[in-house]
């Protein structure tokens, strides 16, 4: 049954695929049938920025505007009440089979079936028991969705809106002409205040004009664009006319709402990332909410009962609306004095305060911190560090990159959403630490496997300043990051031998390489490996080499230099700091052409991280370096067998630790 219902989607899925041009018909298979397999990654991006993905998710809306339409026709057929109900209980599993049964049109599903059937009965109760009873059933079902983050965030703001949406509307003015703007203002608040939470844990942003958004295109696309679409399918299949015509209305609408979700992305001054959350957190802020929604007071009613001119109070007892009492003002104190956590305008502030420490919090939760950390992040075959300075500096020196090996003619293997470890894995660890923006991005060189991943970061995370070898490659993906950075005015600045920034207080960056270059012109360099900027980071009291892919030839140079010209470092740093370090980021992923004894001899390290891919073709690391580093007593820790290396910081020393 279940392969037949398959069949049936991926054959309306086609007829869609007819009316709709191919820019749209993903988006318009996503929002009617649940089909997101064809939707533009660049249009989910887009919408996911805003927090509107649910829109394009079949859930609980669309199975309500599917029952009232429904129900609307046999009403329209003169249907009995009991009926209607029965065929309905019938018609929803249907539309669920239909719409692909994920996680949040089951639930939807579920209570609408419990519901319609109570209402059968006569002994329907409040929403919260056929919440509870959907969630059972589903448990017992599949437990494992209870890991799925569909299940969660359907749940938590279904239940959201059952609880604090009447509070909060009582609050709020009850005036005729505009009840039906403030439900809606309401309803939209409450779910995004409720899914909040979940949303920074799990995706860690949040757009300020996700509000905005969702009160403008919830009610347009739910009660416009998706019963247009659904009904020029259905025409579709009857009369092909008639449903191009439906879906050219719809295709109007669409491009007014791409044109909306685009500009409104493109505000990046109110687009928040955040760090996720601990689980105590989460919990911390649903309590606040509570209790917040259960202070609200309740607004004073707009209109006046019919005999309102009966119901007075003599004069002498009111004064502009306020209550005049005859006994003393200390007595009054006295009798109506209640403790603080008593009071409700007390609870509301301290609810409010409360709610303003999460916040700061989540956002900054390492404000007080002063550890610093050096992460290897395992990209495969590649070279991504993140830093965290003692004082929050974040550095990035470069950030991976997927290799493609396609021949010519062989386009059609590529994926619509292909695997690209900046999109996938470098984006996705940053801001789950919570980088609100990188103050220096380094890129050590511009060879596919240290830059292609950046491309990504500098389209979702605020970079400030780029510092780089201070040459070009005609390659696809250099001349592209490039151009992005110019293109969002990111100051660009060339390392050079002797070069040093002071990060903050304890944290110092010098330039070991490349050389310095009088000429203006900007060189066009195809073998980058030998140009790469090399490293060397003080933190604290402790030192990291980070060596790029230089070769031996290169390392030779870069020691026969700093002797040559120790006027470049201050002299008792050439004396003393720049002849060992504690961590030395293996040059080219352990090439057998690099890390030579004798630059392992001058440097002496600790101990070595190589970042290198565990399926890589390129033999790395090359069994004669790892026998190099073991002479010097070098302990190695390596991406492919360890994972992620962390190196935490502070003024004690340096500790690491593998994360998998």
């Amino acid at each position: 049954m279940l392969g037949r219902v398959d069949a049936a989607r991926d054959w309306l899925g086609a007829r869609m695929d007819q009316l709709y041009p191919a820019d749209q018909s993903g988006y318009m298979k996503g929002l009617v049938l649940g089909i997101r397999e064809d939707l533009d990654p660049e249009q989910f991006q887009q919408f996911s920025r805003l927090g509107l993905t649910h829109i394009l998710a079949i859930s609980g809306l669309h199975v309500a505007v599917f029952i009232y339409a429904l129900g609307a026709v046999m009403r329209l057929l003169r249907m009995t009440r009991e009926r209607i109900l029965v065929a309905l209980m019938m018609a929803v599993p249907l539309y669920v089979l239909l719409s692909g049964s994920s996680p949040s049109v089951v639930r939807a599903g579920l209570m609408a079936m419990l519901a319609l059937l109570a209402a059968r009965m006569d002994k329907l109760k409040d929403g919260l028991h056929l919440l509870a009873a959907a969630a059972v059933a589903m448990l017992v079902w599949n437990p494992y969705f209870l890991s799925d983050v569909g299940f969660q965030l359907s749940f938590a703001v279904t239940a959201g809106l059952i609880l604090f949406v009447p509070p909060v509307r009582r609050a709020m003015p009850n005036w005729p002409r505009s009840k039906s703007l403030f439900d809606l203002l309401v309803v939209t608040v409450v779910a995004q205040a409720v899914s909040f939470p979940l949303t920074i844990y799990y995706f860690n942003q949040f757009h300020l004009l996700s509000i905005p958004a969702n009160l403008i295109l919830v009610p347009f696309i739910s009660f416009i664009v998706m019963p247009i679409g659904a009904v020029a399918l259905l025409f579709g299949l009857l009369w092909p006319l008639g449903g191009q015509l439906l879906a050219a209305v719809s295709v109007y609408a669409n491009d007014w709402t791409f044109l909306f979700v685009e500009k409104l992305g493109e505000v990046e001054a109110v687009r928040s990332i955040w760090a996720t959350p601990p689980v105590w957190w989460i919990a911390a802020w649903y309590m606040t909410l509570s209790v917040l929604c259960r202070l609200l007071p309740e607004a004073p009613s707009a209109a006046l009962p019919a005999d309102a001119s009966e119901v007075t109070q003599p004069l002498a007892d009111t004064a502009f609306g306020i209550a005049i009492h005859s006994e003393p003002i200390w007595e009054l104190t006295e009798a109506r004095k209640l403790p603080i956590w008593q009071s409700r305008l007390s609870g509301l502030l301290l609810s409010l305060t409360a709610g303003a420490g999460l916040l700061l919090y989540a956002y900054y939760p390492d404000l007080l911190k002063r550890t610093a950390e050096v992460d290897v992040l395992d990209v495969g075959q590649g070279d991504s560090i993140y830093i965290r300075s003692p004082h929050g500096k974040r550095i990035l020196v470069d950030g991976g990159g997927t290799l493609s090996f396609r021949k010519a003619g062989e386009e059609w293997k590529d994926r619509s959403d292909p695997f690209e470890v900046g999109k996938k894995v470098v984006v996705p660890l940053l801001m789950k630490r919570g980088v609100h923006a990188i103050d220096l991005l380094v890129l050590s060189h511009l060879d596919s496997d240290h830059i292609r991943g950046l491309q990504a970061v500098l389209e979702s995370i605020p970079v400030k300043a780029i510092v780089w070898n201070g040459s070009l490659k005609s390659a696809e993906d250099a001349e592209k990051l490039l151009q992005t950075a110019v293109k969002k005015r990111i100051p660009l600045y060339r390392a050079e031998f002797g070069e040093r920034w002071e990060v903050d207080e304890h944290t110092v960056l010098t330039v070991l390489w490349p050389p310095h270059t009088s000429g203006k012109e900007v060189p066009h360099i195809k073998e980058q490996n030998d140009d790469s900027v090399v490293l060397y980071m003080k933190l604290y009291e402790s030192s990291f080499l980070l060596s790029g892919d230089i070769s031996s030839k290169t390392e030779a140079a870069i020691l026969a230099r700093m002797q040559e010209k120790p006027s470049a470092f201050a002299a008792d740093e050439a004396d003393d700091e720049f002849k060992q370090v504690d961590v030395l980021k293996v040059a080219h992923h352990g090439s057998k052409y690099s890390t030579s004894e004798e630059w392992l001899r001058y440097w002496n390290p600790l101990q070595a991280a190589i970042s290198v891919g565990a399926t890589n073709t390129y033999g790395h690391p090359h069994p004669d370096v790892l026998k190099r580093l073991r002479s010097e007593g070098t302990d190695v820790l390596r991406t492919d067998k360890d994972g992620e290396i962390r190196y935490k910081v502070n003024r004690a020393g340096i500790y690491e630790q593998t994360i998998r």
